[in-house]
């Protein structure tokens, strides 16, 4: 992206990011409201991002959340209509491929041995196969050309199966119960110096793929299906195994509908236009989509932008080098907006060099690196997040939780704000031993529920929140099942860890760097010890001495530290602690109703305080 385009982007995401500060901060001043703090930092971000919108955007379905309006509003437009997708039977003209060459009664397709070459707006049925031969669309720059696949076979040895040369836009259409293959050679023979075309299918000019038939693409060159305008997927059962991407759009990939499955050896989906700040897009509307790269899933010069559909990826694992890939890749922004996303990584399951937000869907993530990762801001809404593995679970400069339901598992810091352009799973801080000095990160939270699980590993026991900056809380809930060494803690600020909402629990052995909610909160809070370790799977129960339960946690981690704040607790009240006994029911975050729990021992009585 050019230096031009690269700050008018990023200035967007500075811009939500100092909204979401300042809006996240007036979250602690009695009577602000988390609702409100969400609603501001909203609607600057989407007024800043509206004030350098261009006419043309790309279109959204409707019930889209506010981030996708404001992303679609500055994109480029989608060049497919509805349009495109009708045609007058009576119009159509049968091209017959018949191994190793073609018949056909219009002048406006030329035959050539197995090279057919059709040179005139229209809608064109082709059947049969070709053996070792070609279709070339060469028209003019206003036509439109529809390929209507009706049971093709084309073999190119030496150069893409469909080249469309020129036309204004192309069209590929398959026939509903009908089976069609292309497949192209390991080795292309260019005239003079081009080394284009270079994937199966190959599309100078906008290309759209629809109906409801198959379609196999074998690309043993390069790419599988590639455009250098727009791409666009409307239906389709697609299965694609290439040498390097599976599909890519120079300008966009939006896919609205269909059944793909990629086998690749670089990217799945790819989109690299970063010249021009409205293009290099990919979204994902609709459908199902499964990608197996040795590459990155999604990459995207810009946005990835997932809006419904279900999408699977599995990046990286069958690689045959070292390199690592990422599940989702946005250089400028990810927004997951609904749907259902199942990601597996060796590097971040999600990223983006800026911003990440997800407001809705059900998200299953696991990553040899990051989760989630983006390099300023990482927003999450709503939606069910789980991240099975990784080796820190979410990570930016600024992480915002306004709801939804986060259930993380990591080996290092579950929630960790820094620079954003570390490297902490090889070993690579941004700040060298003892220097405890607060930067400017975040951690807000003012809703939803986040669940936070230290796994011990080789590598690390990291902290359940790792602050390099302050910790911010004005609602919602947090369990951290916290870290197991004594170097770690459930939480870790290096600066305030101010409070004055919601329930936070966590469990840690106790160490050097073990700590509680900081001084200075406006909510209540505890810090309790115990002189032996509790066993991982032990019920904590605390109640008021009238017998009413505030809290009620079992702990898959075993202990000695535990840390409480709820709004439910009084300052220079006195509570009682128990430990052991039975919960009845399921959890999903380990929290029980005061009604399921069956009490276990008194451990002692303690004091709240501010």
């Amino acid at each position: 992206m050019n230096n031009a385009n690269r700050k008018k982007r990023q200035s967007i995401v500075v811009a939500a990011i100092l909204a979401l500060s300042l809006a996240a901060a007036s979250c602690s001043t009695v009577g602000t409201t988390d609702t409100d703090a969400a609603a501001t930092a909203t609607a600057v971000a989407v007024a800043t991002t509206e004030e350098s919108a261009q006419a043309a955007s790309m279109e959204v379905s409707e019930g889209a959340s506010e981030t996708v309006v404001a992303v679609a509003s500055e994109n480029q437009e989608s060049h497919a209509s509805a349009d495109d997708l009708e045609w007058n039977e009576s119009d159509v003209v049968e091209v017959s491929l018949t191994g190793s060459s073609a018949s056909t009664d219009s002048d406006s397709v030329t035959i050539d041995g197995g090279v057919v070459t059709i040179t005139g707006a229209g809608t064109y049925s082709l059947s049969g196969a070709l053996s070792d031969g070609q279709i070339i669309v060469d028209a003019a720059d206003t036509d439109i050309v529809r390929l209507l696949l009706d049971g093709v076979d084309i073999m190119n040895s030496d150069g893409a199966a469909i080249d469309i040369e020129n036309a204004d836009e192309a069209v590929i259409f398959l026939v509903e119960g009908t089976m069609n293959t292309l497949a192209d050679g390991a080795t292309y023979v260019f005239d003079g110096e081009d080394d284009e075309p270079n994937a199966t299918v190959f599309s100078s000019a906008d290309l759209t793929i629809a109906g409801d038939g198959e379609l196999i693409v074998d690309a043993n060159y390069n790419d599988a299906i590639a455009s250098k305008d727009g791409l666009v997927i409307e239906a389709g059962a697609i299965t694609i195994d290439a040498v390097d991407d599976g599909i890519r759009g120079k300008d966009y990939v939006i896919v609205n509908g269909g059944d793909i499955a990629i086998v690749a050896g670089g990217d799945g989906i790819k989109s690299d236009n970063s010249e021009d700040v409205d293009r290099g897009y990919v979204l994902i509307t609709d459908g199902t989509v499964n990608v197996n790269s040795s590459g990155d899933g999604i990459q995207a010069a810009t946005d990835a932008i997932v809006t419904g559909g279900t999408v699977t990826i599995d990046a990286g694992s069958g690689a045959t080098t070292e390199d690592s890939a990422r599940g989702v890749q946005g250089d400028v922004m990810v927004v997951i907006d609904a749907g259902t996303l199942t990601v597996t990584a060796t590097d971040d399951a999600i990223h983006s060099n800026a911003s990440v937000y997800v407001n809705g869907g059900i998200l299953t993530l696991a990553s040899g690196d990051d989760g989630i990762h983006a390099d300023f801001l990482v927003e999450i809404n709503d939606g069910s997040i789980t991240i099975t593995e990784s080796f820190e679970g979410i990570e930016s400069e600024v992480i915002t939780i306004n709801g939804g339901f986060i259930d993380l598992t990591s080996n290092d810091d579950g929630l960790n704000v820094t620079d954003g352009t570390s490297t902490a799973s090889t070993g690579t801080a941004t700040r060298g031993p003892g220097d405890e000095t607060a930067g400017e990160y975040y951690i807000y939270i003012n809703g939803g529920t986040t669940v936070i699980t230290i796994e011990s590993s080789d590598i690390a026991d990291g902290d359940g929140i790792d602050s390099n900056g302050h910790v911010v809380m004005t609602g919602g809930v947090v369990a951290i099942n916290g870290p197991t060494d004594t170097r770690n803690s459930a939480v870790d600020s290096n600066g305030t860890f101010d409070v004055s909402g919601g329930l936070l629990i966590g469990t840690n052995i106790n160490g050097r760097n073990s700590e509680g909610v900081g001084d200075g909160s406006t909510q209540a809070s505890m810090y309790l010890t115990s002189e032996t370790v509790v066993d991982a799977g032990t019920v904590i129960h605390i109640q008021d001495l009238d017998g009413a339960g505030v809290v009620t946690f079992v702990a898959e981690n075993e202990f000695d530290v535990i840390i409480f704040t709820s709004s439910d607790l009084e300052a220079g009240s006195d509570y009682e602690v128990y430990l052991g006994g039975s919960v009845s029911g399921d959890s999903t975050s380990g929290l029980y109703d005061d009604s399921a729990y069956t009490a276990g021992e008194l451990v002692g009585t303690v004091t709240a305080s501010l």
